[in-house]
């Protein structure tokens, strides 16, 4: 069945480029609603519905726009919404950006959203299906010069469920499996709503002009990589921003994702093809 949140509830933090505060309050929504972003701080309040056609990728992080409206950072709080199988809910903003918190996981949306108390509704879920195998193949160069392939491919399943392999022989990353599946007997969506994003040493200074004071926020490799929470920390943070990632398509999945290397730009493309 679909599913809303019976009360209000919000969450702040600083908004992912540094440039402002970010206040994001969640309200319920009627069966058949989907997800709908508010931009609170424009004249006329314009609606942006979390849809595939409205998808794109901007820097380092997953974004929605239509007609010219941003909804910047859309990944940790899609994550957390997707955990939570919620189907229906209302974002207010008052600007462009989704706010940075819990150390850039989706933790914090998801501790907001169970205040709220998710409920049952009386409609039915909809699901989109991998109906037949697809695939993203790319390729990518790093600055050492190594030029390496990725990898992600979406196929049938009774439920969804993410394989994630991170492998970069090149950077000092140990190479990472994660693994979910909604199937009972495995690990839950929610167990990898507390992992962090990372940037590496050598992009420090890069990645300061893209988060500002958020940069202290994320997972430094491989200076933090004794700190991690789990050993495949990294890893559960790339499936984290992929369950995000596919539900701009606006609607709960049923599908096996296999991950390998993958970022954004490849989930935004799956997204695609699940939409054709």
């Amino acid at each position: 069945m679909q599913k809303t949140i019976t009360f209000p509830s919000e969450v702040s933090g600083m908004a992912i480029n540094g440039s402002c505060q970010s206040t994001v309050m969640f309200e319920p929504a009627k069966p058949d609603t989907g997800i709908v972003f508010i931009r609170n701080d424009l004249l006329e309040k314009p609606e942006v519905e979390c849809l595939p056609n409205y998808a794109f990728v901007n820097k380092r992080w997953s974004s929605l726009m239509k007609d010219g409206v941003y909804i910047e950072h859309t990944e940790h709080v899609l994550a957390a919404i997707a955990a939570l199988e919620i189907t229906n809910i209302r974002i207010h903003l008052n600007c462009p950006y989704l706010p940075v918190i819990s150390d850039f996981s989706s933790w914090g949306f998801m501790q907001a959203l169970l205040e709220a108390v998710p409920i049952t509704q009386t409609a039915p879920k909809k699901f989109i299906a991998v109906k037949e195998p697809l695939w993203v193949l790319d390729s990518f160069e790093t600055k050492g010069g190594n030029r390496y392939d990725s990898l992600l491919l979406g196929l049938p399943s009774t439920n969804f469920s993410i394989t994630y392999l991170l492998n970069y022989p090149d950077k000092e990353i140990p190479t990472q499996l994660a693994h979910f599946s909604t199937a009972k007997d495995d690990q839950s969506l929610s167990e990898f709503a507390k992992a962090r994003s990372f940037i590496l040493d050598s992009e420090y200074d890069s990645m300061m002009q893209l988060f500002g004071e958020n940069i202290k926020k994320c997972l430094m490799i491989p200076s933090d990589k004794t700190k991690l929470r789990w050993s495949n920390e990294i890893a559960r943070h790339k499936v984290l921003d992929l369950v995000g990632d596919l539900m701009l398509l606006g609607k709960p999945i049923k599908g096996h994702f296999i991950g390998f290397r993958s970022g954004h730009s490849a989930n935004i493309d799956m997204v695609r093809l699940l939409n054709r």
